[in-house]
């Protein structure tokens, strides 16, 4: 009798081991796609880590080369401040920065003022500057508020290229709140689109 059911405890004792080889793959393999799945995600983020540093790498190469090539123009002279046919004190005299539509690229109109207060700036370490980023009316106030900061985040990257102090800039956003103009056309529109560069210390005279 005993040696009959001693097959039969094998058979279960083998039945149990087998199912449990299969139990424990199953499980190894859920671990593994876990894994996989954890990797994947993290090699994404890695991935978009990376092309943001790269974006703002480029644009700073991009400001750095439009400064480049402003300085190989430049003339020393005051009555023709950088070939722009405006003398340093008008140019330092500007204090307003405009934009296109839905754009935070700097345009090459304003190259010369900015360049300018990059010169003066760096030249007066003691001087301190507030960039101020604004958007016409058009579209939500968060919006905006974004864009405006984006604006204002220029015109530092364009500064900070050209070898001013971080400590001299600060950058603040308004977004519509505050139009120079209250018209509701393009040219109201083209004005508040605009970052308004406000000196707290040591204000070119």
């Amino acid at each position: 009798m005993l040696n009959a059911k001693l097959p039969l405890a094998v058979c279960i004792a083998l039945t149990l081991t087998m199912g449990g080889c299969t139990t424990l793959k199953g499980k190894k393999n859920t671990d593994e796609q876990i894994t996989n799945n954890n990797q994947s995600q993290q090699d994404e983020k890695n991935k978009q880590a990376t092309d943001a540093e790269a974006a703002a790498l480029a644009e700073q190469e991009r400001l750095k080369a439009e400064a480049d090539a402003l300085r190989a123009n430049a003339n020393s002279s005051d009555d023709n401040y950088n070939g722009s046919g405006k003398s340093l004190a008008a140019l330092l005299a500007t204090r307003i920065v405009n934009f296109d539509y839905d754009s935070a690229e700097l345009s090459s109109d304003d190259l010369n003022t900015l360049q300018a207060h990059a010169q003066y700036l760096k030249a007066n370490p003691q001087a301190q500057v507030l960039l101020a980023g604004h958007a016409d009316e058009r579209g939500t106030r968060e919006y905006n508020m974004a864009l405006g900061e984006r604006r204002a985040n220029a015109v530092q990257a364009f500064f900070s290229s050209n070898g001013v102090k971080s400590s001299q800039l600060d950058t603040v956003s308004y977004g519509k709140e505050k139009p120079i103009n209250e018209g509701h056309d393009e040219s109201a529109w083209a004005e508040n689109r605009r970052v308004e560069i406000g000196y707290q210390r040591g204000e070119p005279r």
